[in-house]
């Protein structure tokens, strides 16, 4: 074996105990990412959830003291929706990170013992082999789970975070309106 591949080899080793720990985390992370899924499933399900209150509250607190032109309202509000909207985009990126990761992950955790496992296969060790082997392949196994697991609940997440985006924008519309029309009424007063 010259140097080089057995730099790599080198390398390789390495990476094993880092990359089963990363799968390990991946899973663990998955499973109370599932189980704050599920929550909110339910939640949803019997109408108790509502992640629209928050920014319904800061609305009404909003204007509580509005700016004093349409416009300057107008732009205050598509602001604090872009907030909102960032904040919920943001709490979407362990599931995206997950579904890049926990496949890579596994296909490290293959390809790595994998690599062993042939070279114990040269030297007769079957044991070895299939040790490496078992390895190999429930890593790949928890990988893909933990990858496919995260997609679907991103998928249904983001499906979740159009609807509130919709009650928020509306929500929004009608907080200008009513303060529109509650000072073409007030001008009205003024000038009769």
């Amino acid at each position: 074996m010259n140097i080089l591949e057995s730099t790599l080899l080198a390398i390789s080793n390495l990476l094993y105990y880092p990359v089963i720990l990363g799968v390990l985390f991946v899973l663990a992370h998955q499973a109370v990412a599932v189980g704050k899924f599920m929550s909110e499933l339910k939640q949803r399900r019997s109408n108790h959830f509502k992640r629209t209150q928050a920014f319904a509250a800061q609305c009404k607190e909003y204007f509580g003291t509005p700016a004093s032109t349409y416009k300057a309202i107008e732009l205050d509000l598509i602001y604090r929706l872009r907030k909102w909207h960032q904040a919920y985009n943001k709490s979407l990126s362990a599931n995206r990170l997950v579904i890049k990761a926990g496949p890579s992950l596994g296909l490290m955790g293959t390809l790595i013992p994998m690599g062993t496992a042939l070279s114990s296969l040269s030297q007769g060790d079957l044991m070895i082999m299939s040790a490496n082997m078992v390895t190999a392949f429930t890593t790949t196994v928890v990988g893909m789970a933990c990858g496919l697991t995260a997609f679907l609940m991103y998928y249904k997440q983001v499906e979740w975070m159009k609807i509130d985006l919709l009650e928020c924008e509306s929500l929004c519309e009608r907080n200008l309106m009513e303060w529109e029309n509650a000072e073409e009424h007030t001008s009205k007063l003024i000038n009769s």
